[in-house]
């Protein structure tokens, strides 16, 4: 009995086949996976709102500090406390602050970031400082804990302090963003993120022009360390300036090169398909947004040129009018 076997086209028939469907359903099964990655980070979104929420009414209903100690001298200091270092003992997991979406936050890339040159760390407590310094939650710090610097006294005296919100400050916490996913750095000519997330970012808006004309400073914390007289200036990755109608880095869209490459949305960064990020918000629940969704409300320019132009979309304030300048 002789037995027939596959012609040569029928081979090729198959193969073309199977090439077909591999086609057409990699996409999927990847879509799938990163679908589920973005559900993993809003789930462990939800857990760091939840620690805030329980950090707040621990602390007399103020926001959470961006730095303990703010020394931001660049030093690694054990005494110093970064952010998530804070909100740990509500977390209980360092994974809770990274989105598995990056694939660039993990331990020993966080560890020694090869960006900066960083080495790995010899004491725990440096390692930990790294991870909060690089976690994927950027902190909305400029409307919610700003860094200040105290105003020269007189003895030449000078440091870095934080002027955190209260509750009460917070007119609508359920629209108020807390954090956003964020980035460390972008290599300037691949622009890729590298070395996990940032801690801070910041918000693409700063003035709004109200119906008599009046512009109006919405950063409320930093005018009122600023015009009080005990703060010079504060951080904001530009000219630290407390001088009125100051551009501070803001979102640097098409001027987002060189070492500002990393702030072309403030330092935030849409980590998930379809140009999507994780945005937890003051009351604790989290959602996904584009970033022209996250400057709904907003004109939006480089460098905070833009004005506010609705308060009632803008997600990024207090809620509470802003400053006369």
């Amino acid at each position: 009995m002789r037995y027939r076997g596959f012609t040569l086209i029928e081979l090729l028939v198959v193969i073309a086949i199977i090439a077909i469907l591999a086609s057409i359903l990699f996409p999927v099964f990847a879509q799938a996976r990163e679908s589920a990655r973005q559900v993993n980070c809003i789930s462990r979104f939800n857990q760091v709102g939840r620690a805030l929420v329980m950090y707040t009414s621990d602390f007399d209903t103020t926001q959470p500090l961006t730095q303990y100690f703010a020394s931001f001298g660049g030093q690694e200091n054990c005494n110093d406390k970064i952010l998530a270092q804070l909100l740990m003992p509500y977390v209980k997991s360092w994974q809770m602050f990274r989105c598995p979406s990056d694939p660039q936050a993990t331990d020993a890339i966080l560890d020694a970031c090869p960006a900066d040159g960083e080495s790995p760390p010899t004491q725990q407590c440096i390692r930990e400082y790294r991870w909060a310094l690089k976690t994927n939650l950027g902190y909305n710090y400029a409307y919610l804990s700003p860094i200040m610097e105290r105003a020269q006294g007189s003895g030449g005296y000078m440091s870095w302090y934080n002027a955190p919100a209260t509750d009460a400050k917070i007119g609508q916490h359920a629209r108020t963003i807390a954090f956003v996913d964020s980035l460390w750095w972008r290599d300037p000519a691949s622009r890729q993120p590298l070395c996990g997330g940032n801690w801070i970012v910041m918000p693409p808006c700063r003035y709004y022009r109200d119906t008599a004309g009046r512009t109006l400073d919405t950063f409320t914390l930093v005018r009122a360390e600023c015009d009080s007289g005990r703060a010079g200036r504060w951080y904001d990755y530009q000219g630290n300036s407390c001088a009125r109608l100051a551009r501070p880095a803001c979102w640097r869209l098409q001027t987002a090169t060189g070492w500002y490459t990393w702030m072309e949305f403030g330092g935030a960064w849409p980590f998930h398909r379809r140009e999507r990020m994780t945005v937890l918000f003051a009351d604790g629940h989290a959602k996904t947004y584009t970033p022209s969704q996250l400057g709904q409300g907003c004109d939006v320019r480089p460098q905070c040129g833009g004005f506010i132009n609705n308060l009632d979309e803008y997600l990024w304030d207090l809620d509470d009018g802003g400053v006369a300048i």
